[in-house]
C-alpha cells in the first residue's frame, strides 16, 4: 500500500520507470529480509541504535541541520570532504519533519553509514529521482537507507541499550545530537596528547547549537569497565578554576590546562598510563602544594606551568632548585635540575622533557627550556599581553565553565591540527584564519564528565585590541635617557633616539633597527628638540650637554658650527624657539645665573642680554599670547617674565617657595606651584593667584592650556577627577594630545609598570604594561593605532603597540 501511495507523488510520465524499480526494491527487500517480520516490537527509531558504529547521529530538525551545514563555512567544508561527501548528498535528499537516526561504520578506508526515520509518502524532496539508488529497505514502519548491501543487511531493531540510553539523556531541543564511540570517542582525545594511542574516553553524547559564526558543543561522555581511559584520571578529583589563561603569552599556540583538588588521587589513577612508574624515591611534595598544572604550546619548546596554593610551600618544595642563573625584568631565572619531573608524573597529558630553568609569576611558577623562552613568558605576564586578556579568550570563556578538569585552549594554527585529527579528509579544504582561539573543556562530576567546547570566529575589530610588544632593543650599556620619539621627515614616522652611559646617542628605527650610533661628550640635558635649520624639510635633532650644544642631521653627521662648546657647565635643557613659525630658530643656553642666545648659525645674538645674581631653577619656556611672546622661568624666590631681548616683560612681585616643577602656559595664565602645594597663577598683569590645592611637598604637575595633571604620592588628578593609584615611587606625568583625544602616562618605577589614562583620569584597558622609565606615546608607524616606547631592561628599549 506504501508503494501505491509513494507513486502517486510523481507525474504520469514516470510511473512506468519507476513500477519497474518498486517490484525491483520488494525483490531486494525479500532476499535481504527473508520476507521475515521481526520478531521485536519497535517503538521509534532508537530501537535501531547499533552498540558498535563508529558514531550515531540523532537529527531532530532535518531543515535546521541542513541550514546550519550550508551556512557554516567550517561544517560545509567538512561534510563536503570525501570521507562525509555520500552521507550529506543522502541527507540533502531527505524531506522529513521525523527524527532521523544515522550511523557510520568505518570499514578499511571507507565509511559505511545508515539510516532510518518513520515511513512517509513524501519521504524524499520532490524532484529527486534517484533518490533510491542507494540500497533500502522497510521495517514496519520504518524507512532504512544503507552505503552498502552488507550495512543494510545488519540493520535490524535491538535490545542494546547503552547508546540508547545516552540519546535518551540528550535534551532534544537541539538540531541534532551525536554520540561518539569506540575509536571515534578515543579520538577526541587526540588533540589534547602527543602521539598517544590508548583509550581516552567512553561513550560521548555531544549537542551543538550553530550559526555562521561559531559552533558550541555540550554533552556528557562516560567511562566504560573493560579498559583504562584516560578521563578516569579524574574520577576521583573535583574540577577547579583554571588559570592558566592569566600566564600564557599571547604568542603561544594555546595551553593544556589539568586541575586537581587531590594529587594522590589522579596520580593514582595515571599508573596505568605511565611508561615507567615513579621512582621509590618519588617525593609527592611539590604537587601537593599545586591545584593546576599546563603546558604552554610553541613549536619550539613549550612551557610547563603550576598554580601554586601556598606560595612559600612551594618555594619550599623546590629547595634543591634555588640557584639563579640570570635576572630578567628583576625577575629571577632559577635552574631547574629535573627536565623531565612533571613528564614522568603527569604522563601522558605532559610529555615535555627539557624543563631546565624557572621563574615565579604571581601564583604561578613557569618552567622552560632557554632564557629566551623565559623572558617571553615574563615580558607577557608584566605587558599584560597574555592569551587571557585578549577579547577573543573572553568571548570563549563565555561558553565555558568555570571549574575544568581538562581544558585545551588552541589557536587557528593548532585548531587545524585538531581538525587534521578530527576530520583527515577535511583539513585543507577551508581557512581558519578567521578562528583565531577555540576551547574545549572537561568537567569531571559524579559519574560521568561534562563536555563543552566553541570554534568560533573572531573578526580583526574584536581581536585586535589591548597592548602587543613589538620590539625590544639592546644596547651597548645601561640607559640614562627616557627613549625619545623623533619625525622621520623621510616617511613622516617617527624614529626612536635614547642616550647609554657611555654617552652614545643612539638612533633606532620604529621597527627596532639600529640606524647609528655617535659618542657625545656628557649626557644629554633634558628632551631633545627638532629643528628644520636649513628650512628645507629636512629635520635635526638639536640639544645640550653640560659642556656642549649639538645639533645633528639625520645621518647622525654633525650641522656645520656645531657642537659649539663652553667653559662654563649648562644647567638647565636647551631651549630652542621659533617665535614667528618662520624656523629662524633661537638657542637659549643657560648657565647658572646667566642667559646666552645664539641664531640657527651658532652666532650670539647681541640683541640678547640677561644676567641676575639669582640662579636659573627651571627651563626657560617661550609661550605667546596673542601677539606678544613671554620668556618665563623661576630664578631663585622669584618669576621671571622676560621679553625676546631678555628684558623684563612683566614685573611679578613677592618671593615664593617654588617647588622646582616646570613653568606651564594654563588658561593664559603662567602656571607653577610651590613646595607648600599652592598652585601659583600670574597673569598678563604680573597678579598673582595662589589656590590652595593641599599637595605635600614631592607633588608634580604637567599642564596644557586648558589641561591641568597632578600627581601628589599615589592621588592622580586630571582636570576635576582624580583616581588612587598603588603607592609607589613614580616619574613626572605627561600629558599627550594626539588625534584629538588627551592622554595622561606615568611610571611607577618601584613597580616598573607604565601607566595610562583618558582625560577623565580613567585607566585605558590592558595597561599597566612593564617599564622603567618615562613612556614617550605617539603613532609611530602611520597606522591608526598608537606606539609607546619606554625603557625596558638597564640596557633595553621597548616599543609597544595599543591597539
Amino acid at each position: 500500500m506504501f508503494f501505491l501511495k509513494y507513486i502517486c507523488f510523481y507525474n504520469a510520465a514516470m510511473i512506468h520507470a519507476l513500477m519497474k524499480r518498486v517490484l525491483l526494491l520488494l525483490i531486494i527487500l525479500c532476499i535481504c529480509d527473508g520476507c521475515r517480520q521481526s520478531d521485536t516490537q519497535i517503538n521509534s527509531i532508537l530501537d535501531f541504535t547499533p552498540e558498535d558504529a563508529e558514531f550515531v547521529l540523532a537529527i531532530y530538525d532535518l531543515e535546521t541541520v541542513k541550514s546550519d551545514i550550508r551556512n557554516n563555512a567550517l561544517l560545509n567544508a567538512i561534510s563536503s570532504s570525501s570521507d562525509y561527501g555520500r552521507i550529506r548528498d543522502q541527507i540533502q535528499k531527505l524531506s522529513t519533519s521525523d527524527s532521523i537516526l544515522l550511523w557510520v561504520e568505518r570499514k578499511g578506508d571507507s565509511l559505511d553509514f545508515s539510516y532510518v526515520t518513520r515511513l512517509k509518502d513524501s519521504l524524499f524532496r520532490e524532484g529527486v529521482p534517484d533518490s533510491l539508488e542507494l540500497p533500502q529497505k522497510v521495517i514496519d514502519s520504518f524507512f532504512i537507507g544503507s552505503s552498502s548491501r552488507r550495512s543494510l543487511a545488519s540493520v535490524v531493531p535491538n535490545d542494546g541499550q547503552r547508546l540508547k540510553d545516552l540519546l535518551k539523556a540528550s535534551e532534544g531541543n537541539k538540531p541534532f545530537s551525536l554520540i561518539l564511540n569506540g575509536q571515534a570517542a578515543d579520538g577526541l582525545g587526540k588533540p589534547f596528547l602527543n602521539d598517544y594511542e590508548l583509550g581516552f574516553s567512553g561513550p560521548t553524547l555531544i549537542e551543538t547549537t550553530i550559526n555562521s559564526e561559531e559552533i558550541q558543543l555540550t554533552g556528557v561522555t562516560y567511562l566504560t569497565d573493560s579498559l583504562p581511559q584516560l578521563l578516569g584520571a579524574f574520577k576521583n578529583t573535583q574540577a577547579q578554576e583554571s588559570r592558566l589563561q592569566e600566564i600564557a603569552p599571547a604568542n603561544s599556540d594555546g595551553y593544556l590546562s589539568l586541575t586537581y583538588n587531590d594529587f594522590q588521587a589522579i596520580s593514582l589513577s595515571l599508573e596505568a598510563f605511565r611508561t615507567q612508574p615513579l621512582d621509590s624515591t618519588f617525593n609527592p611534595e611539590l604537587f601537593q602544594t599545586i591545584s593546576e598544572i599546563g603546558v604552554i604550546h610553541y613549536d619550539e619548546g613549550s612551557l610547563v606551568a603550576i598554580r601554586s596554593i601556598d606560595g612559600q610551600a612551594t618555594r619550599e618544595a623546590l629547595r634543591d632548585h634555588t640557584e639563579n642563573q640570570s635576572t630578567f625584568r628583576n625577575i629571577d631565572l632559577k635552574i631547574f635540575n629535573d627536565p623531565g619531573l612533571f613528564a614522568q608524573v603527569f604522563y601522558p597529558f605532559i610529555q615535555v622533557n627539557d624543563l631546565n630553568l624557572y621563574v615565579e609569576l604571581g601564583d604561578f611558577f613557569v618552567f622552560g627550556p632557554t632564557t629566551e623562552s623565559m623572558e617571553n613568558a615574563i615580558a607577557a605576564f608584566q605587558n599584560g599581553t597574555t592569551l587571557g586578556a585578549s577579547q577573543a579568550f573572553k568571548a570563549c570563556a563565555e561558553r565555558l565553565g568555570d571549574a575544568s578538569s581538562l581544558l585545551l585552549v588552541v589557536k587557528n594554527s593548532r585548531f587545524r591540527k585538531i581538525l587534521s585529527d578530527w576530520f583527515p579528509a577535511a583539513k585543507n579544504l577551508v581557512s581558519l584564519s578567521d578562528y583565531s582561539l577555540s576551547a574545549f573543556q572537561f568537567v569531571q562530576d559524579m559519574g560521568f564528565t561534562h563536555f563543552n567546547g566553541i570554534v568560533k570566529k573572531h573578526k580583526e575589530k574584536t581581536v585586535s585590541t589591548g597592548v602587543s610588544e613589538m620590539f625590544s632593543v639592546t644596547l651597548d650599556a645601561d640607559i640614562i635617557t627616557p627613549p625619545q620619539f623623533v619625525v622621520n621627515h623621510r616617511t613622516k614616522e617617527r624614529d626612536i633616539v635614547v642616550q647609554d652611559v657611555n654617552n652614545t646617542l643612539y638612533l633606532i628605527s620604529n621597527t627596532g633597527k639600529i640606524l647609528w650610533k655617535k659618542k657625545l661628550i656628557g649626557n644629554i640635558l633634558g628632551r631633545i628638540e627638532q629643528v628644520d635649520l636649513f628650512r628645507n624639510g629636512r629635520l635635526q635633532l638639536a640639544f645640550a650637554t653640560p659642556f656642549r650644544v649639538y645639533v645633528i642631521d639625520r645621518n647622525g653627521n654633525f650641522v656645520s658650527r656645531f657642537p659649539m662648546k663652553f667653559g662654563d657647565r649648562i644647567t638647565q635643557p636647551l631651549s630652542v624657539f621659533d617665535y614667528d613659525n618662520n624656523r629662524r630658530y633661537r638657542f637659549l643656553v643657560t648657565q647658572n645665573r646667566e642667559l646666552l642666545m645664539y641664531d640657527r648659525n651658532a652666532r650670539f645674538v647681541n640683541g640678547f642680554k640677561y644676567r641676575s645674581s639669582l640662579p636659573i631653577i627651571t627651563q626657560p619656556k617661550h609661550f605667546r599670547i596673542g601677539n606678544k611672546d613671554y620668556i618665563v622661568f623661576g630664578a631663585g624666590k622669584q618669576f621671571r617674565i622676560l621679553n625676546r631681548r631678555g628684558a623684563t616683560r612683566i614685573s611679578v612681585s613677592g618671593e615664593f617657595e617654588f617647588s622646582g616643577n616646570p613653568f606651564f602656559l594654563y588658561r593664559n595664565t603662567f602656571l607653577t606651584t610651590s613646595s607648600d602645594g599652592q598652585l601659583l597663577q600670574v597673569d598678563e598683569n604680573g597678579q598673582v593667584k595662589s589656590s590652595n590645592l593641599k599637595l605635600t611637598k614631592d607633588h608634580k604637575i604637567f599642564a596644557t592650556a586648558k589641561t591641568l595633571v597632578t600627581l601628589d604620592e599615589n592621588e592622580l588628578g586630571i582636570k576635576q577627577n582624580t583616581i588612587e593609584l598603588d603607592y609607589g615611587e613614580y616619574t613626572d606625568p605627561r600629558i599627550h594630545y594626539i588625534n584629538d583625544k588627551i592622554y595622561v602616562t606615568l611610571t611607577d618605577m618601584q613597580s616598573q609598570k607604565v601607566y595610562l589614562f583618558d582625560s577623565q583620569a580613567q585607566p585605558i584597558e590592558n595597561f599597566p604594561v612593564y617599564g622603567n622609565s618615562t613612556m614617550d606615546l605617539d603613532n609611530a608607524d602611520g597606522d591608526r593605532n598608537l606606539e609607546f616606547v619606554v625603557k625596558g631592561e638597564s640596557n633595553t628599549i621597548v616599543m609597544y603597540k595599543k591597539n
